[in-house]
């Protein structure tokens, strides 16, 4: 099935069925705000049932050992539209073939794509079938193309934080399992971080998380314009480029979960972050992208 087209406002998006990913966005002048490249084969991954690594690519579930993978595995089946409109669309997630090994529960997963404005907002709804409390995590992985602007460059922008941090981060080698912290001082005493391609090849990802802040701008310091990007039920941020690749694009990760520690129980239910949904409840959490021009 090709993909569903939404326009708002003369902007334009692309939402491929294969992982629910919002694959383009468009403004009515023709930018593109979403990574288009190839240096990294995605848009905006949907991350279910853990965000980030799993020590071991295990997890343990009432006693019950099963594999699961990377940010889960979400990002592979298609996902069915359940409703479409001019501006919007509700794309359906239950288990499959491959997740059934990994996640013993019934579920209902939704990702709806609504154009706003100046902007999108992608909303996540997951609903537990099953008859038993059910852990999860859930995220976003949306890739921004930085920078955004004629004439401009990736060390042009920086990322901001609207409340006062400790700037924190955790560390995790190769991307795997969190090992160990260490302190950016930019983020704790300048409530920003200058974008290189140094920072991430040097640590991978930025793992933020004990955020004050539900909203980052990421902005070209120079003219004043970028988005502004919320995720208001989320409680970490990863900030990631792909090391080594010095590609132009930056990828603002709101997650409710977070990797594995090297020394976790490897229990789910107690995965900092993780949600116990009752049998028959749901869960929604989002994020909000405006454009400042």
């Amino acid at each position: 099935m090709s993909n569903i087209i939404l326009n708002y406002n003369g902007a334009r998006a692309e939402v491929q069925m294969r992982g629910a990913q919002l694959a383009s966005y468009k403004l009515a002048d023709g930018r593109e705000v979403l990574w288009q490249g190839s240096a990294w084969p995605q848009h905006t991954p949907v991350l279910f049932p853990v965000c980030g690594s799993i020590k071991d690519e295990k997890i343990k579930i009432a006693g019950k050992i099963y594999p699961m993978t990377k940010h889960g595995f979400t990002r592979n089946p298609d996902f069915k539209p359940v409703k479409v409109g001019e501006d919007f669309v509700d794309m359906v997630l239950e288990p499959t073939d491959e997740s059934k090994p990994m996640y013993p529960f019934e579920f209902r997963l939704h990702v709806i794509h609504t154009l706003l404005e100046k902007g999108f907002r992608t909303t996540l709804l997951v609903e537990n079938l099953s008859d038993k409390i059910m852990p999860f995590c859930a995220g976003g992985h949306p890739g921004f193309a930085v920078p955004m602007e004629d004439g401009a460059k990736f060390e042009d922008y920086d990322v901001v934080f609207p409340q006062k941090e400790d700037g924190v981060n955790s560390l995790a080698a190769g991307g795997g399992c969190i090992g160990g912290t260490e302190i950016l001082p930019e983020i704790r005493d300048k409530g920003t971080l200058s974008l290189k391609h140094e920072l991430f090849d040097e640590r991978d990802a930025i793992i933020l998380t004990s955020l004050k802040s539900r909203s980052v701008k990421l902005i070209n310091r120079k003219s004043g314009k970028g988005i502004l990007f919320e995720f208001p039920k989320m409680e970490v941020l990863g900030i990631w480029s792909m090391p080594k690749a010095k590609a132009d694009y930056l990828c603002l990760e709101p997650w409710h979960g977070m990797p594995d520690t090297l020394d976790c129980s490897g229990n789910f239910e107690d995965k900092p972050f993780v949600t116990l949904l009752k049998p028959g409840k749901s869960w929604q959490g989002s994020y909000t992208v405006n454009i400042i021009d």
